[in-house]
């Protein structure tokens, strides 16, 4: 059975990851909460385990610049440097679709300009190291279970607004397209890396996009309500996400789930 070093094993993907890919392998953790801080290369001495792979999740999303870049970047680069000094051949970093510097993505905040840095790291360092990579530039990720509510506020408004009879209010006069992931779809996504050794960098995104106002007549569809809907045109418009259309990871074997039943899943799991 191999070993998995799994970064950020506590937070919402990483958790998850874990929970997935235990029985096939060995994952050792590496998270704050338990006193592990990428952003200090001392903190993988304290690892005595011998590592094949390396999943790479660990990150932060703040408007603090230097904060971010520490997390995100320096982390990033210590977690590359352990895997050369242990000799480890295969990397899994995961990014985000906010990481694209495309004009249309409102996203490419603090959290998005250090997640490319990270990318841009990872592949130079890997590169000059003949460190196998890969990179899975996610959308935007969600669960059943509520613990993606923080980090798609958005979302579960929508879902809890529209669930207790309220009003949804949209702000702007442009209609931005999401995409949504499930997260038991990437769960195998990854799986499917790791059995393959697939390497490079790849967009994992759900097949189809949607408006704002489309995934608002969804949950009316599925809760079987009459749409109340505001909208507010004179306010700042709600921010747009870039969506590639490019280097999409497509599978054989795995379909993603579509946004209409992953919605009704969570309306089910409240219940």
């Amino acid at each position: 059975m191999q070993t998995i070093l799994l970064t950020g094993n506590k937070g919402f993907i990483g958790s998850y990851i874990e929970n997935f890919l235990r029985k096939q392998y060995h994952i050792l953790g590496l998270s704050r909460k338990d006193g592990f801080d990428i952003k200090y290369y001392h903190t993988f001495e304290k690892i005595k385990t011998d590592i094949d792979i390396i999943i790479h999740t660990a990150a932060i999303a703040t408007d603090d610049y230097v904060a971010s870049f520490e997390s995100n970047v320096l982390g990033t680069l210590n977690v590359c440097k352990y895997a050369k000094e242990k000799s480890i051949k295969h990397i899994i970093v995961l990014s985000s679709i906010f990481a694209l510097d495309k004009e249309d993505n409102n996203y490419f905040n603090h959290y998005g300009q250090t997640k490319k840095m990270s990318e841009d790291v990872a592949e130079t360092y890997c590169k000059d190291n003949d460190i196998n990579l890969t990179i899975l530039r996610l959308a935007q990720v969600y669960d059943d279970a509520r613990l993606a509510q923080a980090g798609q506020a958005m979302l579960y408004y929508f879902i809890d607004t529209i669930r207790q009879k309220g009003e949804i209010t949209l702000f702007g006069r442009s209609n931005p397209l999401r995409n949504y992931i499930h997260i038991d779809y990437f769960c195998h996504v990854l799986n499917e890396v790791l059995k393959e050794n697939t390497q490079g960098i790849w967009n994992v995104i759900e097949e189809k996009n949607h408006t704002i106002t489309e995934i608002a007549y969804m949950l009316f569809d599925i809760l079987k309500q009459q749409p109340k809907i505001t909208f507010l045109p004179d306010k700042n418009n709600i921010p747009s996400v870039h969506i590639p259309t490019t280097n999409i990871y497509k599978s054989d074997i795995i379909t993603s789930l579509p946004l209409y039943e992953g919605l009704t899943r969570i309306l089910n799991n409240d219940k």
